[in-house]
């Protein structure tokens, strides 16, 4: 929905409307806020193991 504000704001609002502008604008600033605050995806390796071969799962905590 954010998508779809950003997009008619500033096409309206480029049109002349300082109204739709601003809507845009501030869409625009929550989209940029949801985006910089959603976390990163999680990373999956596959590797295939050969007989004889053996798997280390560590764990290591988020360096905030």
């Amino acid at each position: 929905m954010l998508k779809t504000l950003v997009r008619v704001g500033f096409a309206r609002g480029l049109g002349g409307s300082r109204g739709w502008l601003a809507l845009g604008v501030v869409a625009g600033g929550l989209r940029l806020l949801r985006n910089l605050a959603k976390r990163e995806e999680d990373v999956v390796y596959q590797e295939k193991l050969l007989p004889g071969e053996s798997l280390v799962i560590r764990h290591f905590p988020r360096a905030d």
